[in-house]
C-alpha cells in the first residue's frame, strides 16, 4: 500500500509540474504576443507621424536601420517603399489580410507562421490620410522556437520536480501511514483508541473490528464447545457399548444389540463430522460459482425420490406442487438445501403426517405438519447446533447443524428464509430467491 501512495503523490506531482509548465509557457506565449502587437502598432503610429512631415520616402528611409520591416502600399496593392528589399522585386500586396482590413476598416494585423526558420512574422497595417497602406511588421520567435530555446531549463525543472516529487512523496506517505499501522498493535493489545494518534475517521473501523474479533473468538469457542460436546456423547456410548462386550458381559442376542448402537452412534459422528466439514467449506473464501441454470421443481423431485423411503417407513406423505421460475446458482448447493428442508421436516414432523413442497416463481417452501417451533426459538433455530428441544433432536438423529448450512447457501445465492411455524401443528419454511 506504502508503495502505491508513494507513486501515486509522485506522479500527481509529476503531472501537476508538466501541466503547471505547459499553461505557464502558453500563458508567457500568449502575453507576448499581445506585447508584440501592441508595440508594433505603437511603432505604426509613429511612423505614420514622421511620414507627414516631408517626403514621404525620405522619412521612411529614416526608419531602415530598426529591428522591424516598414512597407508602404498604394490603394491598388503596388509596393513603393520596403525597408528590407526592393519594392520592384515584391508583388501586388492587395491580397494580404492586413492590407484588406486596412483598406476597408482603417487598421488590419495578421500573424503567420514560417515553417522554415520557425518564426512568426507579425503584421500591422494603417490606412493614411493620402489612402495609401503602412505597414510595420517584425519577426519573433514562434512558441516552438521558445520551447526548442528552454529545453534545457526546462529538462532541469522537470529534474529538479522529479527529485522534489519523490522525497516529498515518500515524507507525505509515511506521515499518512503511520497512524494506520498502528491498527494491527491496537487490535493486539486491546490499547483504547484514545491513547494513540490515529484518524479519528478510523476510529469506528477499529472498534468495529475489535468487536468482530470478539464475536468471532466467542463463536468459536462456542463452536469448539459444542463439536467437542456433540463427539464426545456418541464416543462415551461407543466405549460403553465396546466395553462391555470386550468385557464378555454381553451374550448373544446382546451382543448383536450393543454392536448394532455402535453402529448406529458411528454413523451419527459420521454425518456429524460431515456437516462441520460441508459448513467448513461454506465458510471458505472461494466459494462455487452461480453460473447453472437451475428447475427448482426438477432438484425438488430428486430430494424427493431420494428421501421417500426415508417418509414412509413413518407413514409420512411427501407432496410436490406448483411451477417454479428458473434460477442461476451453484445446482449442487440447491440440491443440498432443498433435501436439507425436507430431510428436517421428515425428522420433525409426526408419523402418518405431510410434507408439502411448493414452487411459486422464485420461491421454494417445505410445509410440515410436524412439532413445530417455539416462537422464541425461530430467530435462532439456523445458529449452528442450536436445538428447540435438544433431547428429541438427538432421538431423531439431528446434528443441529442441517439448518445451518441452509442459511449459509441461501446467503450465497442471495436468497432471503422465511420462517413460520405454529407448536404442535406444524412448519413452513420459504427460501425466496432473487
Amino acid at each position: 500500500m506504502e508503495r502505491k501512495i508513494v507513486l501515486s503523490l509522485f506522479y500527481m506531482g509529476i503531472v501537476t509540474a508538466i501541466v503547471g509548465i505547459l499553461i505557464t509557457t502558453v500563458s508567457y506565449y500568449s502575453f507576448f504576443r499581445k506585447e508584440v502587437r501592441e508595440n508594433l502598432a505603437h511603432e505604426c503610429h509613429l511612423v505614420a507621424q514622421c511620414y507627414d512631415r516631408g517626403d514621404p520616402i525620405t522619412e521612411l528611409d529614416r526608419f531602415t536601420g530598426e529591428d522591424f520591416r516598414i512597407t508602404l502600399i498604394e490603394k491598388d496593392g503596388t509596393v513603393v517603399f520596403e525597408s528590407a528589399a526592393d519594392p520592384q522585386d515584391m508583388s501586388n500586396h492587395l491580397d494580404r489580410p492586413e492590407i484588406k482590413s486596412a483598406i476597408e476598416n482603417g487598421t488590419g494585423t495578421d500573424t503567420r507562421f514560417s515553417d522554415t526558420i520557425g518564426t512568426e512574422d507579425y503584421y500591422y497595417a494603417l490606412r493614411l490620410d493620402d489612402g495609401n497602406i503602412l505597414r510595420v511588421s517584425i519577426q519573433a520567435d514562434s512558441i516552438f522556437s521558445l520551447f526548442e530555446r528552454s529545453l534545457v531549463i526546462i529538462l532541469i525543472i522537470i529534474i529538479g520536480i522529479i527529485i522534489v516529487s519523490l522525497i516529498a512523496s515518500m515524507k507525505m506517505t509515511d506521515k499518512l501511514v503511520s497512524p494506520l499501522k498502528q491498527i494491527p498493535d491496537l487490535l493486539k493489545t486491546n490499547k483504547s483508541v484514545s491513547d494513540t494518534d490515529i484518524y479519528p475517521e478510523i476510529i469506528p473501523l477499529v472498534v468495529e473490528i475489535r468487536n468482530v474479533r470478539n464475536a468471532q473468538s466467542e463463536m468459536r469457542q462456542e463452536f469448539t464447545a459444542n463439536v467437542s460436546h456433540e463427539l464426545k456423547t456418541p464416543l462415551t456410548s461407543i466405549a460403553g457399548y465396546a466395553e462391555v462386550i470386550e468385557n464378555g458381559m454381553a451374550k448373544g442376542e446382546d451382543c448383536i444389540k450393543f454392536a448394532g448402537k455402535i453402529r448406529s452412534e458411528s454413523a451419527r459422528m459420521l454425518t456429524l463430522i460431515s456437516d462441520i466439514i460441508r459448513l467448513s467449506e461454506l465458510d471458505s473464501v472461494e466459494s462455487d460459482t452461480l453460473s447453472d441454470d437451475i428447475d427448482l421443481i426438477e432438484i425438488a423431485e430428486e430430494c424427493r425420490e431420494q428421501l421417500i423411503h426415508t417418509a414412509e417407513q413413518r407413514g409420512i406423505h411427501i407432496t410436490l406442487s406448483g411451477e417454479a421460475e428458473r434460477i442461476q446458482g451453484n445446482r449442487t448447493e440447491i440440491h443440498e438445501l432443498i433435501y436439507n428442508l425436507v430431510d428436517n421436516a421428515i425428522k420433525y414432523n409426526r408419523d402418518n403426517g405431510n410434507i408439502e413442497i411448493k414452487a411459486s416463481g422464485k420461491t421454494l417452501a417445505v410445509v410440515d405438519t410436524g412439532i413445530g417451533i417455539p416462537q422464541e426459538s425461530i430467530p435462532r433455530i439456523f445458529e449452528r447446533f442450536y436445538r428447540a428441544d435438544k433431547s428429541r433432536s438427538r432421538a431423531k438423529g439431528g446434528t443441529g447443524l442441517g439448518l445451518s448450512i441452509v442459511r449459509h447457501i441461501a446467503e450465497h445465492h442471495g436468497a432471503e428464509i422465511s420462517v413460520d411455524s405454529t407448536e404442535n401443528v406444524g412448519t413452513a419454511i420459504s427460501v425466496i430467491f432473487k
